[in-house]
């Protein structure tokens, strides 16, 4: 298996615009491993996923998911890398409903901390 000693940079065209991961910043990231379950039972594959929130040079927001399906069998791993543009007043909400670590908060209107 492949394993990644870099990141690499994507390009996504979302809505007829150009997102590019190497132009962008990092805001906040959310990493975890899902082992989707059928019939209530923990199923033959494990996710593995780091969902990137980006801020481009003009503001716009963009969230990079790559995602890594193991099949628990063997089998070679499925690969998905999609992009999802989020408006600004959605990126707060975002970032609490996936319990993502906050890299670079500049303009965001986060809540106090505890």
């Amino acid at each position: 298996m492949k394993t990644l000693t870099r990141e690499e940079a994507m390009k996504f065209i979302i809505n007829g615009r150009t997102f590019d991961t190497a132009t962008a910043s990092k805001v906040a990231v959310s990493r975890g491993i899902n082992q989707p379950a059928y019939n209530n039972m923990v199923g033959d594959s494990e996710v593995r996923f780091e969902d990137v929130l980006y801020r481009t040079a003009k503001g716009a927001f963009f969230v990079h998911s790559h995602a890594t399906e193991k099949l628990v069998k063997g089998g070679r791993p499925i690969v998905t890398d999609e992009a999802t543009e989020l408006f600004p007043s959605e990126v707060v909400k975002w970032i609490t409903d996936n319990g993502a670590a906050v890299m670079d908060a500049a303009g965001l209107a986060l809540p106090d901390e505890a």
